[in-house]
């Protein structure tokens, strides 16, 4: 089976991020590692990860800003909130790993694993080649098409 890939988006010597970033690379994942500290994300590019998933989820209320920005009080409007994400990067929540279809935010093992299937879990597409076969050997029921069959 090929790697798994994923951006692993991250700031600075975050701990929680660096065991998450372990725990991935434990288990094989190929990561596109992006610290934010050192190269922020544009609004667009903010734009681009939040997709139409409600921003509120991305935000760190662990953050000095949140409290800075009164953010447990009102959070303004999506826009806004991208430009004030973008200008104090800190208010982002960490990390952010993201597939080609799926992102998850934060350091949730569970949730992680979940999302990469790194449990052994077979996907639909991965499975769908393959041949079942019943406890006494046979294929009933499950049958392989072959290119060469006469219709």
């Amino acid at each position: 089976m090929a790697p798994k890939h994923a951006i692993y988006l991250t700031y600075g010597n975050d701990e929680g991020c660096a065991e998450t970033r372990k725990f991935l690379e434990e288990a094989g994942v190929v990561l596109n590692i992006r610290d934010l500290e050192k190269n922020p994300m544009s609004p667009y590019e903010l734009m681009g990860i939040l997709g139409h998933l409600d921003a509120k989820h991305f935000i760190n209320p662990l953050s000095e800003s949140f409290a800075k920005h009164n953010l447990g009080e009102r959070i303004p409007p999506r826009e806004q909130l991208v430009e004030l994400i973008a200008q104090d990067i800190t208010l982002l929540k960490r990390p952010i790993i993201k597939t080609t279809r799926l992102l998850t935010v934060g350091c949730d093992k569970d949730k992680i694993s979940e999302m990469l299937r790194l449990n052994g879990e077979t996907s639909p597409r991965e499975f769908s080649g393959n041949i079942r076969r019943h406890q006494n050997g046979s294929n009933r029921g499950f049958s392989k098409r072959s290119s060469s069959t006469n219709r």
